[in-house]
């Protein structure tokens, strides 16, 4: 039984315990049939991907995360006080994306067994879909500039400060 491996794959296993719970979340808020949907997709890589990490633990002798840990509870709180409708849903959902992707990159560099390693990669694959996806969507609809309320917001502050 190779410790740091276990612990290296248990540490993948809690984010994505994390980012199943916040796609979730995000799901419900949203009102566009599209996108929650897409979300739930995500969320089912997520399940998968726990499922599959998990085995590889037992498989070793370990004992998989099977809770979300307390970075894991900060990324779904996160999640529930951002994803208010669609398009907040969507970037919140970017940014824990940002998270799990460069997660999975830096377990690329690690020393994994060759079958783990091949594992690791799909999971990584799922990671950079969903992150396009969601880039794409932000584009598309017009998000990834900064809203009226928030410049109006912003300025509100700036001339009670």
């Amino acid at each position: 039984m190779d410790e740091k491996v276990i612990t290296f794959i248990n540490d993948l296993i809690a984010l994505d315990l994390a980012c199943a719970a916040a796609y979730e979340v995000s799901a419900k808020a949203c009102k566009d049939q599209e996108i929650r949907n897409k979300l739930l997709e995500f969320k089912g890589d997520h399940d998968r991907h726990v499922s599959e990490l998990s085995e590889v633990v037992r498989d070793m002798g370990g004992e998989p995360i099977e809770r979300i840990d307390a970075k894991g509870a900060l990324i779904q709180g996160y999640t529930m006080l951002s994803s208010q409708e669609d398009r907040t849903a969507v970037l919140a959902m970017k940014g824990n994306e940002e998270l799990s992707n460069n997660a999975y990159a830096s377990a690329l560099q690690a020393n994994l067994p060759r079958e783990i390693r091949a594992m690791v990669m799909r999971n990584f694959e799922d990671e950079r879909r969903h992150m396009t996806w969601l880039r794409g969507a932000v584009i598309v609809r017009g998000w990834d500039v900064e809203q009226p309320e928030i410049r109006q917001l912003a300025e509100q502050v700036r001339k009670a400060a």
